[in-house]
């Protein structure tokens, strides 16, 4: 009988011992679905992140080929102005007047130019951050797809260890 109370209590021992295990793995399922939940809202923030920066690189090429297009109009507008100039040098009292009209609007075209120039190194270097800011948000990415895929493995072995400890429970 004494045998039987000793086998009893190592059952019972047991048993608590299980009980517990199983709540310290359901602890950690719990706890593995967070870290997931978490790592997917962070991997949707950007996604959110790229989609808005390549909203912002189609503006940018969008205004880059606006200003593109200002300054080959610019150009073909010096040219044709070029022209017109060769032609007045038949008159000089014509030509005094037409030179002044040019040379303001050339100054003004070259302002438009300079500041079309400077509005399209300003697009590049926009640019060339954004690809750098997408390079370090494509490794961010990646580094997040790794950890869900590492957190997706612990997640699987908590689960084989409680799905043994079942087992166990279930065979005791």
């Amino acid at each position: 009988m004494e045998g039987a109370n000793i086998d009893m209590e190592s059952v019972k021992s047991k048993m608590v011992r299980l009980r517990n295990e199983k709540d310290e793995a359901n602890d950690r399922a719990d706890k593995f679905d967070q870290d997931l939940k978490k790592c997917q809202d962070s991997l949707h923030q950007t996604e959110t992140e790229r989609d808005d920066l390549n909203r912002k690189i189609q503006n940018l090429e969008s205004e880059n080929g606006t200003l593109t297009d200002n300054l080959s109009r610019a150009n073909n507008m010096i040219e044709e102005h070029q022209t017109k100039e060769k032609d007045f040098e038949e008159s000089v009292n014509a030509l005094n007047h037409k030179v002044q009209t040019m040379e303001k609007s050339e100054e003004d075209l070259l302002e438009q130019i300079k500041t079309l120039s400077l509005k399209l190194e300003a697009a590049e270097l926009g640019a060339s951050d954004f690809e750098r800011s997408s390079v370090q948000l494509r490794m961010h990415n990646e580094k997040l797809e790794k950890d869900l895929a590492d957190s997706e493995e612990k997640f699987k072995a908590v689960q084989d260890s409680l799905r043994s400890a079942i087992a166990d429970l279930n065979n005791v």
